[in-house]
Formats: C-alpha cells, structure tokens, sequence
C-alpha cells in the first residue's frame, strides 16, 4: 500500500508539472530545443555585457503593474502547496518579483515603447527610452514582455514595432520572453497570432498564456474584457487558485522561469 501511494503521489507531481487546467505546460512554456539554443547565446551575449544573470525585467501594460504581476513572490506571504518546486526560482531571482521598474505603464503600445516622451523623468536620462532606461537600471538578463491589449486596428504597426522590441532586447544581451495576452481588446484575436508568429521567427521563448486562459470563467477577465481577475491571496491551495486570472498567469510565469534558470542558465 505505501508504494501504491507512492506511485499514486509521483504521479500526481508529474501531472502537476506537465499541465495546467489540462492544457499541457509545453503549450504554454513553449521552449523548443532550437529557442533554448537561442536563448543560451542571447545568455552568453548578456554575460559579456555584463547583464546580472539574476535579475529580470518587465515590459508592459497596466495587465502586468504592480500589485497583481508576480509582486508577492518577493514579500513571502504565499502558499505554492504542490508548486513548491518553484521555490528555488523564486529564491533566484529574489528582488525582481516585486519590481515594477520604468517599462511597465498603463495603455502602453508597441509604437510608445521607444518614444522617450513616455519614460519616467527624471529617473530616465534625457532622451532615454523607457526600456534602455530599465535595462540601464535593473540590467536584467531577461525580460517578460506583455504588449497588444492597446494596439487596436493597426496590425501591420504593432507588428513591425513589436519586431524592433525583440530585436533590442537581443542585440542589449537580454532574452526576451513574448507573452500573449487573454483579453480580445482589439476587437478579436489579432495580435496574439503575430506576437507568435514573432516568437517563432526570432527563435525566443514564448509564454502562451492565451492557451490557458480559455479554461478559466470569463476568460479570466474582469468585467470590463481587458485586466486579469484577481488573486490577491496567492494560495496554490485554494479552489480557486487555477480559476483567476492573475492566479494562473503568476504560476506559469514562474514556469518560465524556473525552465530558462534550469535549461539556458544552467540553474538548479
């Protein structure tokens, strides 16, 4: 009986780690060998630049802002119950969670990104774009980049800008993790595809939360189509906890980055 139960219990761990609400983590967490070979020499590039391999950065909308974005993860009160594996990641990159930094604004657009009109004055130098300003100020080794939700009808611009983006961060030796997004903000599932599409043809690492995001109530959106429902309780052992947004989109951000710190930083 006690090794049935351990059968039964590693078995459970392993489909712990291996999916989400059913959806398979390689869907979401999607790192093929050819994007870890990339992201290892975008790695390698940051190191000689002096990037701090312990550090990472964020680029975004108000979907990401603090307190909502991973924050917690550097105050301690949270419970990760079967999670506990990602501990060591959370330890890792320890004063990062809690950083908002000078990349993340509310409405953000692709095409504001680099306009030095939106970095923060006067912490940013004059005419410092707000990501070589964050870059010059946390010096990250990754960067998670949620972007889309306010680039309505204007495709073809979001894609170009979005491009330039990656390019950036790659040529400033800083790996640059895509995110999609849940919301359908720019009047129907555009952009996520390019944001894809992008992934793949960079050969960076691709945060699919979208994939997810369809097994929660409403998308796990609130009312007004767009911010993540809460989850301010950060409690993995909660009914809830794969049922909110943010709850869901803070367990596969940690994915991430516990598989970048395991297969191209050489972590664990």
């Amino acid at each position: 009986h006690r090794d049935l139960h351990r059968v039964d219990r590693r078995q459970r761990q392993m489909c712990i780690r291996d999916r989400v609400n059913g959806v398979p983590v390689a869907t979401i967490v999607y790192l093929p060998p050819a994007v870890v070979a990339n992201a290892r020499a975008i790695f390698a590039r940051g190191l000689l630049l002096g990037r701090n391999p312990r550090a990472f950065s964020k680029l975004g909308d108000s979907t990401i802002e603090n307190p909502h974005f991973l924050a917690r993860f550097d105050e301690g009160s949270y419970n990760l119950g079967e999670y506990a594996y990602l501990q060591p990641v959370i330890d890792y990159f320890r004063g990062s969670f809690g950083r908002q930094g000078e990349a993340v604004h509310r409405g953000l657009h692709a095409w504001t990104v680099f306009a030095p009109l939106w970095a923060n004055r006067p912490i940013c130098a004059p005419d410092e774009h707000m990501l070589a300003c964050e870059f010059r100020l946390h010096n990250p080794s990754l960067v998670f980049i949620r972007l889309g939700s306010n680039d309505a009808g204007i495709p073809e611009v979001f894609d170009e800008r979005a491009r330039e983006i990656v390019q950036y961060c790659i040529d400033q030796g800083v790996i640059p993790i895509i995110s999609t997004k849940a919301d359908r903000f720019e009047r129907g599932d555009i952009n996520n595809p390019l944001l894809r599409q992008i992934a793949a043809d960079f050969q960076v690492p691709l945060w699919d939360y979208d994939a997810v995001a369809g097994t929660l109530p409403g998308r796990g959106l609130q009312a007004d189509g767009v911010h993540l429902t809460t989850f301010f309780a950060h409690d993995y052992t909660a009914p809830d906890a794969l049922q909110r947004g943010h709850g869901v989109s803070n367990l596969t951000a940690l994915m991430m980055l516990d598989r970048l710190w395991r297969e191209v930083m050489d972590g664990g």
